[in-house]
């Protein structure tokens, strides 16, 4: 019995030193394998997710130096604690945003990205000024960094991806986009764009938005409307179906002239913002 039972105890135990040593040996192989870093998109969600659950200080960890300094001590605090809670429900590359409205974009850099954000957002007590209770849209640069990509702008409007132009801190709302080939017809209207537009404007910024020829002036190039073009009101009047007031505005290109409608998507009245809902050619009626 001893010499038999001997035999498999020492053979159990080479067997086992030799799964160790193997193991040994695979463990260091996989816990140094490279991790890729979050991509632009990642960064941006969890960004937004950071904030929802208060965890402030990773968040700004996540914003550049740059966008740090333009907003201030002050400011970045204020931003963090913009919101009580945040969720990105979709995320569209703000350059294939402006080429579909014909612009003519270069694609990206390799250390530069700027994304059309949609969220759903509760604002803080302090935050009603910046965002709207419920969906909002923002234009969010994120700049590559040091290996990582961070927020560099969050913004109303787009940023220099699209306008060339560099975004400013406080009322972004300005969209300056190439223009594009003319575009005729009807345009559909994004209440959600429109909405943030009106709270903006309700906060005492963006006074243009509320007036239909500076809307065709900033807005116009989206449809091949040279910004420089002049511009009057026809008339104005309320749609006989919707009961939205509208305002026709005249614009002449060169010897063309377009008629532009517009509406009053969010609110009637002195105060509401206006949105281009059309482009049609224009002959004026003999006098």
């Amino acid at each position: 019995m001893g010499p038999r039972t001997r035999f498999p105890r020492r053979f159990f135990l080479l067997s086992t030193t030799a799964v160790l040593a193997t193991a040994c040996q695979t463990i260091p192989f996989l816990s140094t394998k490279a991790t890729a870093p979050p991509g632009p998109e990642q960064t941006l969600d969890r960004y937004f997710t950071l904030l929802a659950t208060g965890q402030y200080g990773d968040a700004e960890n996540l914003m550049s130096p740059s966008f740090q300094a333009r907003l201030g001590h002050d400011g970045t605090q204020t931003l963090l604690h913009s919101v009580d809670s945040a969720r990105v429900t979709n995320v569209e590359d703000a350059v294939q945003w402006a080429n579909g409205l014909g612009a003519r974009l270069p694609s990206p850099p390799p250390d530069r990205r700027e994304y059309l954000v949609t969220l759903e957002v509760a604002p803080s007590v302090d935050g009603k000024q910046s965002w709207s209770d419920g969906t909002n849209r923002r234009f969010v640069d994120l700049v590559r960094q040091g290996g990582r990509w961070l927020i560099d702008s969050i913004a109303a409007s787009p940023g220099v991806l699209i306008t060339g132009l560099p975004t400013k801190t406080q009322n972004q709302t300005t969209v300056v986009l190439p223009p594009s080939p003319l575009l005729l017809g009807p345009a559909p209207v994004d209440r959600a764009i429109y909405t943030a537009r009106q709270d903006a404007a309700d906060h005492g910024g963006i006074a243009w938005a509320t007036d239909p020829v500076q809307v065709v002036h900033r807005d116009g190039p989206s449809f091949g409307l040279d910004s420089s073009d002049s511009a009057e009101i026809l008339r104005r009047d309320t749609d006989p179906v919707s009961l939205v007031p509208r305002a026709f505005v005249v614009i002449h290109q060169g010897q063309r002239t377009y008629l532009v409608t517009l509406i009053q998507p969010i609110r009637s009245g002195p105060g509401g913002v206006w949105a281009i809902e059309a482009v049609a050619t224009y002959s004026p009626l003999p006098d």
